[in-house]
């Protein structure tokens, strides 16, 4: 009996500690959540009136970009301390009758100046109500950041639950162009 109350109060410890590395405030204060929302906006968020994936990042975009990354949350975030590699989950509002989220999940990696060297978004969720949003979410980053497969959790593999809206089997996330690109049916060429 010892045993098992002691594997379940060390079970509860382990996942609380592995919980807590994934909380913003455990790697990043209040100014630089602001700071990192707005540094993925232009990949997270929708392009700014104008803009093109190539025009994007020019200034006069910059305030739009900012009001944007005002509307998202940075809900879980995670620096991999053996490759550096800075994991994220953010979340926006996205368009339904009810309020509803969607989560954007990635990683990128920084050089010495601050600079995004890297950016991979690793998915994107479907839109949902936050509590289960919040659930499924931390459950697909802590996978994520192990590196453990989530094709299970695919739209094609995961109904009637619904978890990864993208990628799928028309769209991945191009890591060269840093964007969502769908692919042209492979059974016609």
């Amino acid at each position: 009996m010892k045993y098992y109350f002691a594997s379940f109060v060390f079970l509860i410890l382990f996942s609380c500690s592995k919980s807590s590395e994934i909380e913003t405030h455990t790697y990043l204060n209040k100014q630089e959540i602001e700071d990192f929302k707005y540094s993925v906006s232009r990949y997270v968020g929708k392009l700014a009136k104008k803009a093109t994936h190539e025009t994007k990042f020019e200034k006069r975009f910059d305030r739009e970009y900012q009001n944007q990354s005002q509307n998202m949350e940075l809900i879980f975030y995670y620096i991999n301390p053996k490759t550096e590699e800075h994991f994220f989950a953010i979340s926006k509002i996205a368009p339904s009758l009810k309020i509803k989220k969607t989560a954007t999940v990635g990683k990128l990696k920084k050089d010495s100046q601050g600079a995004i060297i890297y950016y991979e978004e690793i998915f994107r969720t479907w839109k949902m109500e936050e509590p289960e949003l919040l659930e499924k979410t931390k459950l697909l980053f802590m996978k994520s950041i192990k590196g453990e497969d989530l094709t299970k959790y695919y739209t094609q593999n995961s109904q009637p639950e619904f978890y990864i809206e993208f990628p799928d089997e028309f769209t991945y996330f191009d890591k060269q162009k840093r964007k969502w690109v769908i692919q042209n049916d492979l059974s016609n060429e």
